[in-house]
């Protein structure tokens, strides 16, 4: 991006990716006299988004660094305390069939993140290259701090829509799968037996909550599933074959396009050597 009005210049996603930002300048010629030319000045920031089929989103001590490393071989840092993660960590899934996802695991978001608080758009940026989001919530709810409001689960779920949606709305057409985490809690079942109703159906329950928690476009999760990353390896396996199931079905689709494509790319070649023959006779 050109830092004077953030404008991007271009984009590097593959190893043989190039862009020219500025140009060289004409060299002079001491013998005749001629005169060279300066190359272009130009300042610009380099800005980075990982590109992994799954992002993990949650606020702090959610549980998604427990998580990443139940289902993959990543050892990022886990504490009791949040913001134990403070840069993205990166795992890959490896299943029987040798068929492999990569998980992003990425720092907590906090509310205002869509405005760059705490360190907002440094994380959310790498959302936009995921194909999936896995939104880790905890289900008795999540405190940032004595000084801020206790948010309950289905309030921390709400302010995430709400984050991702202010941040960039194309965000909530992506797949987003919801895990609410460390049912092995005591009380975590009754709590969660109380709000299975209102996760499942949010369009009908969010006029019940202040208009600060209310997004515009309320997400539709593909799956809803309870889970203890920390002791429960079922739910993470379940977890792990719900995400696989929707990214393969991504995949077929994804197929299904390129074929159409080059199927009517074919038709259009076919049609224009006819269309020559016909003029050459």
């Amino acid at each position: 991006k050109n830092t004077d009005g953030g404008t991007k210049l271009g984009e590097l996603n593959t190893e043989e990716d190039s862009i020219i930002i500025a140009h060289g300048g004409a060299g002079g010629n001491a013998q005749n006299g001629w005169l060279g030319r300066k190359g272009e000045e130009l300042a610009v920031r380099l800005e980075l988004k990982l590109i992994a089929d799954i992002g993990l989103v949650g606020f702090p001590n959610a549980g998604k660094s427990t998580f990443l490393k139940a289902i993959s071989r990543a050892r990022p840092k886990i504490a009791s305390y949040p913001f134990t993660t403070i840069k993205p960590n990166v795992g890959v899934i490896t299943f029987d069939d040798f068929r492999k996802m990569s998980v992003a695991d990425l720092p907590g978001l906090i509310e205002g993140a869509h405005r760059n608080l705490g360190m907002g758009h440094q994380f959310l940026r790498h959302v936009e290259r995921t194909k999936l989001i896995a939104m880790i919530v905890d289900v008795n709810g999540f405190q940032l701090g004595l000084k801020h409001p206790k948010r309950s689960c289905v309030e921390t779920v709400l302010l995430l829509n709400k984050e991702l949606e202010l941040y960039k709305m194309n965000l909530l057409e992506k797949p987003i799968i919801l895990l609410v985490n460390k049912m092995d809690v005591e009380g975590a079942q009754e709590i969660y037996d109380g709000i299975r109703d209102t996760l499942h159906n949010l369009k009908d329950h969010i006029h019940k909550y202040p208009e600060e928690f209310q997004p515009e476009k309320v997400i539709k999760f593909q799956s809803i599933l309870p889970i203890s990353a920390k002791t429960n390896s079922t739910d993470v396996n379940d977890a792990k074959l719900k995400i696989r199931s929707i990214l393969d079905l991504l995949a077929e689709e994804e197929q299904e396009m390129v074929d159409r494509e080059l199927e009517l790319v074919k038709k259009l070649k076919s049609s224009l050597r006819e269309h020559q023959g016909e003029m050459i006779i």
